[in-house]
């Protein structure tokens, strides 16, 4: 049924008069008669009884009335939805995020929900590595991760990340060079199986330091992994967001060399055209999201 003839019936049925009906409509009385013709022939109802002094609803007309207000605030609300879903007002999101971005996610999302309130996010955690596969499949529309080398996925930078071997407070001797600091304790470690990626990213800085052969301790959680560290058991190597964002009082000395550090941003695949996509990017950079400087770590 064509919203027209609909909105035509309500208003004759309100106005009682052509006349003025037409003038509410901004159409002229045979347009207007021609429509309500044109919906008693599809309906096979005869809707009005007329006389001189104007319209009145027939009985069968009384029995829609209430109906045909009900459908034409229904047909608005779907005209509505299907505005904001045309202008990228409404809809889902889905974004990967690592633990690295632990310190600034829920600020982004709750800026972009300020100005987006019908826009729902949906974040899913998982590594680096998951989102690559995951964006290029299509299965989530931007990820939080490091960054990639994938010539498809393109990428904003907000920030940097790196390792940091974490003592307990009494243990940090400033005599000591971190490889000493590493050598002369037990190295308790996140296990392969808790975080594969981190695991390589750690088991690849001892092998450039000469420490891939030294004994380890591996264990499941981090807060195992700090428990002992905190129990003066050994130290253990972490990357900086993890320590920052559970705000402990552990001592936390940046590693120097290759494979310490890595670039962290907000990566999407350009080969696909994710509705929404551009107005969350907007939002990441208009709401001072990105850092001035590279060489600084993702913080709050």
């Amino acid at each position: 049924m064509d919203n027209k003839l609909l909105k035509s019936f309500i208003m004759l049925a309100q106005s009682q008069s052509y006349r003025q009906a037409a003038e509410k409509l901004f159409i002229t009385q045979p347009a207007l008669t021609k429509q309500i013709n044109l919906l008693e022939q599809e309906l096979d109802l005869s809707l009005f009884e007329r006389d001189n002094h104007g319209a009145k609803l027939s009985v069968e007309g009384e029995m829609l009335y209430q109906n045909a207000l009900v459908l034409d605030e229904q047909i608005n609300h779907f005209l509505c939805v299907a505005k904001k879903i045309r202008t990228g007002k409404t809809g889902n999101l889905n974004i990967g995020y690592t633990s690295s971005f632990l310190n600034i996610v829920p600020d982004i999302v709750n800026s972009f929900n300020c100005q987006y309130p019908n826009i729902n996010i949906n974040l899913i955690e998982m590594s680096s590595i998951q989102q690559e596969q995951e964006l290029l499949k299509g299965r989530i529309d931007l990820g939080f991760m490091r960054k990639s080398e994938e010539d498809h996925l393109s990428f904003i930078p907000l920030g940097k990340d790196f390792l940091c071997v974490v003592t307990h407070p009494d243990i940090k001797n400033k005599k000591q060079t971190i490889d000493d600091l590493i050598d002369a304790h037990n190295l308790i470690l996140l296990s392969e199986i808790s975080n594969p990626e981190l695991y390589h990213i750690v088991s690849d800085y001892l092998k450039t330091r000469n420490f891939d052969k030294k004994p380890a301790q591996y264990l499941t959680n981090v807060y195992s992994v700090l428990a002992l560290v905190g129990s003066r058991m050994g130290v253990t190597i972490l990357p900086h967001s993890i320590i920052s964002f559970l705000k402990s009082n552990f001592s936390c000395q940046a590693l120097i060399g290759y494979k310490s550090e890595w670039p962290l941003g907000l990566v999407w695949n350009k080969q696909l055209d994710i509705f929404l996509r551009t107005e969350f990017i907007n939002s990441v950079t208009e709401n001072n999201h990105i850092e001035n400087s590279g060489s600084q770590v993702l913080k709050r």
